[in-house]
């Protein structure tokens, strides 16, 4: 019982003070236009990030039309209810535990022309080494991966394994979008290990452009 009512007010108590964090703060988007493109054209794409800025990502996307891979943990119960309050669609399962269930929900979004979103080193890391699964869910689908990430110019940095940020409040908070990055079935097949570097360092590149942008630079 007392468990059931931490997953009820917990989520309500993160919204209430992103909510009022957030009304203090400015936002700046940028690289936004792939983005905005395959979302006005409706077509499918796959949203990547790094689970650090995955809880104020839930504010970023409320009522939008991205569904959320969230993982079947019990920290994942947190986030999926905290995702509902937003309006934020979400399917439960992992890519690090190579859920089946989750790949065939994922590869059914997609074909139904439909965006999702994953933390490419949730739930439990190594930090910025991403997974496999959206490398297939993309290539099988046929579709890019789009990176975002999300940066504050002031901010507070947990000391997790990912080191989790929340804006401050009155601070600007940054949205950068990568390019689109295509990825061949067969080039995937071939050496699933370097197309996942590529990624990676391609992620990389917008988290460092994220963080120079919230200093100024």
């Amino acid at each position: 019982m007392r468990t059931q009512l931490k997953f009820i007010i917990v989520p309500y108590v993160m919204k209430f003070i992103i909510v009022l964090i957030t009304a203090t703060c400015r936002v700046v988007e940028h690289n936004k236009s792939a983005y905005d493109d395959l979302s006005e054209s409706n077509r499918s794409f796959v949203l990547s990030m790094w689970h650090n800025c995955s809880t104020i990502a839930g504010w970023v996307m409320r009522g939008g039309d991205v569904t959320v891979m969230i993982s079947d943990s019990r920290d994942g119960e947190y986030v999926s209810r905290f995702a509902d309050l937003f309006g934020i669609k979400s399917m439960r399962g992992s890519t690090s535990s190579g859920s089946a269930r989750a790949v065939r929900a994922a590869l059914r979004l997609i074909y139904s022309h439909k965006p999702i979103a994953i933390t490419l080193d949730g739930p439990r890391g190594p930090k910025y080494k991403m997974q496999h699964g959206a490398l297939w869910f993309a290539a099988s689908g046929k579709v890019p991966i789009i990176p975002m990430h999300i940066e504050a110019s002031r901010q507070w940095v947990l000391k997790s394994w990912d080191g989790h940020r929340f804006p401050k409040p009155f601070s600007t908070i940054h949205v950068g979008f990568g390019d689109p990055i295509f990825i061949e079935r067969s080039t995937l097949e071939d050496n699933i290990d370097k197309v996942a570097l590529e990624v990676e360092g391609k992620m990389m590149e917008n988290v460092r452009s994220v963080q120079a942008l919230s200093r100024g630079r």
